[in-house]
């Protein structure tokens, strides 16, 4: 009885020690496997809501026949009120330019055309196809998407009449990144929404300033600012560098 005992204490101290070493080993996630083995729900959640992607939603009353804005409470996405003379609007921004949404934007690519159940020769064509996407020069670069949308028709036609006639110069005091390292960031290029893509319009940003990046690790914030006439306010998306670690660095 007493060997007995003894083994078992030296099994349950045995079991006692395997948890405390695994509770000190670095605590893994589904974003530190390869992008390749992340599911549906996952790419969507990273796509859309995460520290890379935020959204948020405006909302006020119609007026007239063309469904005129008045600006009224702000919050996320989804929290807006419907009605039948309610006209909301949400704006998606991400960080086009970080890692993980190119990983995640090229996954998603991958489970709509079943690249899973694909042959390795039909993978490696799509494979070729994706390859300047997902390993795109941003060293000189800072991509934010905007994509935009209504439950107003009318309203829906203003803002892509809008989006789609700006240029960089027509945007340059109404669209900056602000960093408390760099202070306002202003636009360098921006591109319309182009097809079926569900990025939206493109605004893009110098990466250097100074010759130091705009951003840096201590930073409590990346704002992206843009005033939309169509919501007669600006609007404000604040992503947090202290989330924003892929892979052991900040990518933005």
């Amino acid at each position: 009885m007493r060997i007995r005992s003894l083994v078992m204490t030296c099994a349950i101290i045995a079991l006692g020690a395997g948890a405390l070493y695994a509770r000190k080993k670095p605590r893994t996630t589904w974003l530190d496997k390869p992008f390749t083995q992340w599911n549906k729900g996952q790419v969507v959640g990273l796509f859309n809501h995460s520290p890379w992607a935020l959204t948020r939603a405006y909302r006020g009353q119609t007026t007239g026949e063309h469904g005129n804005f008045n600006p009224g409470v702000t919050g996320t996405s989804g929290n807006a009120t419907l009605g039948v003379d309610t006209v909301t609007y949400s704006f998606t921004a991400r960080l086009f330019s970080s890692e993980p949404i190119r990983e995640a934007y090229v996954r998603m690519l991958q489970i709509m055309n079943h690249y899973d159940t694909m042959p390795p020769a039909r993978q490696q064509i799509f494979d070729a196809k994706v390859d300047g996407l997902l390993h795109a020069d941003v060293s000189q670069e800072v991509v934010v998407t905007l994509f935009y949308g209504t439950n107003d028709p009318q309203s829906a036609r203003d803002l892509n009449q809008w989006f789609g006639t700006q240029t960089a110069d027509t945007l340059r005091q109404n669209a900056y990144l602000y960093t408390s390292s760099a202070g306002q960031v202003q636009l360098i290029k921006y591109l319309p929404a182009q097809g079926g893509g569900g990025l939206g319009a493109r605004f893009i940003y110098p990466r250097m300033l100074n010759g130091k990046p705009i951003l840096q690790p201590g930073d409590a914030r990346m704002r992206f600012q843009l005033y939309v006439p169509q919501v007669g306010q600006t609007i404000y998306l604040d992503f947090k560098p202290s989330k924003m670690v892929y892979k052991g660095q900040l990518s933005y």
